[in-house]
């Protein structure tokens, strides 16, 4: 499983409709508002790095899409899930 996240810049007035759009997206697992350059964050996750390329690539062809942000990708390699208190513990 991968998992990708970028950020998104918006035509003024558009981020409802660009968001209800990504919110029907299978890829999309997440999506933030924010403030600034970018209108969106947006959390990915799929298969294959080409199933992701082309949700992107789709999402840059919309007219009310300036552009996208650079993408994070990772990879989900089987490891286990640590939440903050454990992070915080290897760290003490």
């Amino acid at each position: 499983m991968l998992f990708g996240m970028t950020m998104i810049k918006v035509s003024g007035g558009q981020e409802r409709s660009v968001y209800n759009h990504l919110q029907r997206s299978p890829e999309v697992t997440n999506i933030y508002r924010l403030f600034g350059e970018y209108s969106l964050f947006l959390v990915m996750q799929a298969e294959e790095r080409n199933s992701l390329t082309r949700m992107l690539s789709d999402l840059g062809s919309r007219e009310n899409v300036i552009k996208t942000g650079p993408v994070l990708l990772t990879a989900d390699e089987g490891r286990p899930d640590r939440s903050r208190k454990d992070f915080a513990a290897t760290w003490a």
